[in-house]
């Protein structure tokens, strides 16, 4: 195996990471906070092995986790946007509605044992969709920051109230972001489920959803930020596995496990101390209602 490969080998989980951080960035900067990743990666785990197994498509499969995803798009706009709960309660409701839902369905509507004989093709061990990510996290860059559409998002993410006195639509700005968003959280689990670990069980985004969420601050709420902290614990994962996988443990191997998570509580603790020095948007977290 190649140089190349081998760093191939240990970002194979930037997909996975990049997209479900993508999705909750673009919630967070027009102010709505989502704490419900790790659940709906769940669901597009389900998802995209259900798009797989009745079509034989992996496209197919990426696509519906997307569908799917939206799903809870729409459910979480209703409720923080629309009717103004609280965006910490409804997130951790749809996180564990939509792991239960996904180890609920997948029986009932897929044989037990079923397993994804395909990947995706690629160049020098990396995927085509390691580079699609790419290619998203930049276009979401340009979009913040040239287009009137990302000052949209970012105005209604730091002062909804001057956004609404400047024209912009803020409950149809956080709709759209949301369900875009949760689109890409449906994408990152189908892609988990189908082309890494190739099947399905009920742990198996095994705390994923909260990496992409601290990847999110460590990133500076900023698209470039995000994903160099995407490779970053991405290459921490893979690491840690292919060392578990060659039995080089210089640590015990149920410490090496959680390696990644304790950087993730590092991440939340250091913004919690910086605050808004970390770039977070001022109205994240807070409804909007109009006087």
């Amino acid at each position: 195996m190649s140089e190349i490969e081998i760093v191939a080998s240990v970002l194979s989980y930037f997909p996975v990471i990049g997209l479900a951080a993508l999705g909750g960035l673009l919630s967070q900067k027009a102010g709505v906070y989502i704490i419900s990743i790790e659940g709906q990666m769940a669901f597009g785990t389900m998802s995209g092995l259900l798009g797989y197994f009745y079509t034989g498509s992996l496209w197919f499969g990426l696509l519906l986790g997307f569908i799917l995803g939206t799903i809870f798009g729409v459910l979480l706009s209703v409720l923080t946007v629309s009717l103004k709960l609280d965006q910490i309660v409804i997130g951790f409701t749809i996180w564990f509605f939509a792991e239960g839902l996904a180890g609920f369905l997948y029986p009932l509507l897929m044989p037990g044992g079923f397993k994804v004989p395909d990947r995706f093709g690629g160049i020098f061990g990396f995927d085509v969709i390691f580079f699609i990510t790419i290619v998203l996290f930049v276009v979401a860059f340009g979009i913040f920051r040239w287009t009137r559409q990302g000052l949209a998002v970012r105005v209604s993410g730091e002062s909804p109230a001057v956004a609404d006195i400047a024209g912009i639509n803020v409950q149809k700005t956080r709709w759209i972001t949301l369900i875009l968003g949760s689109g890409l959280m449906g994408i990152s689990g189908a892609y988990l489920a189908i082309h890494i670990l190739q099947g399905f069980n009920y742990n198996m985004v095994a705390g994923y959803g909260w990496v992409a969420f601290a990847v999110i601050l460590f990133g500076r709420w900023s698209p470039l930020g995000v994903m160099g902290g995407s490779l970053f614990f991405s290459a921490l994962i893979g690491i840690q596995t292919r060392m578990q996988v060659a039995g080089i443990l210089f640590i015990p191997s149920e410490f090496m496990v959680v390696l990644p998570h304790i950087a993730v509580i590092i991440v939340l603790s250091a913004v919690g101390v910086l605050g808004k020095k970390s770039g977070m948007p001022s109205a994240l977290g807070i409804p909007y209602r109009r006087e």
